[in-house]
């Protein structure tokens, strides 16, 4: 996950330097007989939790727009936090009051940006808390979770899917798929071993999990593909959701050595899954020889 915030990290270490710069460039330093030790603890401390916060949310969440209302919220509190700790080594001048306003100004901001992003985080966790209590519930009948990735089978999507295709046309309304192919999986495989293999497939499917809606049904269809069912999603819709995933997986994790992807969307309009399917296929290797077509050499 590291990877993904590269240059978070980055224009955040060039914000907390311009922060000390300018400090020390507003004011003088203070004698050590001046110094508030139980006040420097206390803000350092604070310091040291706010930086903390930042750590969890790049470890542990894929890019996406509530990490970075989590991240940029998070990040004005270090740096309020940051300038009130150097305003116990660093005393400014009673006229200079760029530096108060530096040091108050970012927190309530943070905070309120903070928790719009935490609101995004409840929301996704009640998504996937709703799914996974569907599956915890069907697999006290039905043996038909994966037990790699913990997302069900090709079994169960299709009577899913055949269930859904009735429904929707009943209603005359849209449906889509969404399929994501990974490219060259037994060769990678045999190269990287079955633990990286695997390890890269429970990543994907935590990807796939977070990133669609709580509405949609990820499943693993096959040992290199996943399939999610889209309901009342119409095809330009599932084209925008295929373009986030394409640009979301290549970030996936921090190794450069992961198989490449093929991400295909579809509205399904067959009256059977067996149909259906076969579309699927069939646009799925119309954009694998699209994709080498594009990189074959002149």
């Amino acid at each position: 996950m590291w990877q993904q915030h590269r240059y978070k990290l980055l224009s955040s270490l060039l914000l907390l330097l311009s922060g000390l710069l300018l400090a020390i460039h507003s004011g003088s330093a203070k004698q050590a007989t001046e110094f508030d030790w139980l006040d420097i603890l206390g803000e350092g401390t604070t310091l040291l939790v706010a930086c903390g916060w930042l750590g969890l949310i790049i470890s542990s969440r894929p890019a996406g727009r509530v990490t970075e209302w989590l991240y940029y919220g998070s990040l004005l509190l270090v740096y309020s936090y940051f300038l009130d700790l150097l305003d116990e080594f660093i005393r400014y001048p009673d006229a200079i009051r760029l530096m108060s306003w530096l040091e108050s100004l970012p927190a309530p901001v943070g905070m309120l940006i903070l928790t719009y992003g935490l609101v995004g985080w409840h929301r996704e966790q009640r998504a996937i808390n709703r799914q996974l209590q569907g599956r915890e519930l069907f697999l006290r009948q039905h043996q038909l979770i994966d037990p790699l990735t913990q997302l069900y089978g090709a079994a169960y999507l299709q009577a899913v899917l055949q269930r859904e295709i009735e429904l929707h046309q009943s209603q005359h309304k849209t449906l889509s798929l969404l399929v994501v192919d990974i490219d060259n999986f037994s060769q990678f495989n045999r190269q990287h071993g079955m633990a990286a293999g695997d390890a890269y497939l429970s990543q994907l499917s935590e990807l796939l999990s977070s990133q669609l809606r709580h509405s949609d049904l990820v499943c693993r269809y096959a040992g290199d593909r996943f399939i999610a069912l889209l309901p009342d999603t119409a095809e330009p819709q599932a084209q925008i959701m295929a373009q986030h995933l394409r640009q979301q997986l290549p970030q996936l994790s921090d190794s450069n050595n992961d198989p490449a992807t093929t991400v295909v969307a579809l509205a399904v309009r067959q009256g059977s899954t067996k149909a259906a399917f076969k579309a699927a296929e069939q646009a799925l290797a119309l954009a694998k020889q699209a994709a080498n077509f594009s990189y074959k050499p002149a």
